[in-house]
């Protein structure tokens, strides 16, 4: 048997030398190279019709997975602001995300930065729910108080910005802070801070007394204590208020609360008496000193 097949392939070899020693015409024409021909073109019939399925599938698949990526579109958007500060449509507007949104293209880690890069905003949460919803969580800086340099008329840089109790500074929009527009101002000495800007953070041990004093006065409404319209520290452990009756308050930077409560049965004291405090000290724990306007006043000359 091994002789038998060593036989035929020496004469397929045998056959092709031969034919190489033909002409070109005479090779191509021979009937030996027709049924070549024929047996490739067979071949090559059945590997097509084996292969056509296969990349009729293939392309269907394609262009299913296409579809469906491009038809995968934002149909509801749930939407949640921790403080009420922002709305829904103008996180949107934020975001620029206008009408149909692409499931299937939409980066939510980049959506959550362009929101977080707002100064007023403090954080936020986008996560993406197949196969139409978003979910948006926002977190705004609630603003305590504006911050002005204290000589601002005489330099004048009127730079105008809110804090939060973190210190963190952010322009004021008065279409989502109006509510906050009556808090207090507080004026920077020039010591204070390097510059007043978008985003910048006051120094903590600036900001966490203004920090305890807004908290303090938010326990008492307007009528126990009068709303403080300006702050100036002109010591470093000295706070001056002015309320929005004029009245002139010295405190210190500690005991912030003890303070406040001394305020306010001071500010009682003078509504039971009808008198107006035109000042007050309640830095003493046991004397505070309450000024009234009544004895500052002087007696007509005759």
């Amino acid at each position: 048997m091994k002789n038998s097949r060593n036989r035929y392939r020496s004469e397929s070899s045998n056959v092709r030398s031969l034919e190489r020693r033909l002409s070109l015409r005479e090779r191509l024409f021979s009937m030996l190279a027709i049924r070549r021909g024929k047996q490739r073109v067979k071949r090559g019939i059945k590997v097509f019709l084996v292969a056509l399925p296969l990349l009729f599938l293939v392309w269907y698949s394609i262009d299913y997975a296409l579809d469906m990526a491009y038809g995968m579109s934002v149909e509801y958007i749930h939407f949640q602001s921790r403080h009420g500060i922002i709305d829904k449509e103008k996180t949107l507007q934020l975001l620029d995300i206008e009408g149909r949104v692409n499931m299937a293209t939409l980066n939510t880690e980049s959506l959550r930065r362009k929101l977080e890069a707002v100064p007023g905003i403090r954080s936020a949460v986008i996560r993406a729910e197949l196969p139409d919803t978003l979910y948006i969580e926002v977190e705004e800086r609630i603003p305590i108080v504006f911050v002005e340099w204290e000589d601002g008329v005489r330099t004048g840089d009127r730079s105008r910005f809110f804090m939060d109790p973190e210190g963190v500074l952010f322009r004021p929009h008065d279409e989502l802070h109006g509510q906050f527009m009556g808090v207090a101002t507080w004026y920077l000495r020039p010591e204070d801070a390097a510059k007043l800007s978008e985003g910048e953070k006051i120094e903590e041990q600036l900001s966490r007394p203004i920090a305890r004093l807004v908290a303090a006065s938010n326990k008492y409404n307007p009528d126990e204590i009068p709303r403080i319209v300006e702050i100036f520290h002109p010591k470093d452990w000295e706070f001056r208020l002015v309320l929005e009756t004029g009245t002139e308050v010295i405190m210190e930077k500690r005991n912030i609360h003890e303070q406040m409560d001394r305020l306010a049965m001071i500010f009682d004291h003078a509504r039971a008496t009808h008198r107006k405090l035109r000042s007050v000290n309640v830095i003493p724990a046991l004397n505070p000193v309450a000024v009234f306007e009544e004895e500052n006043e002087q007696k007509p000359k005759k």
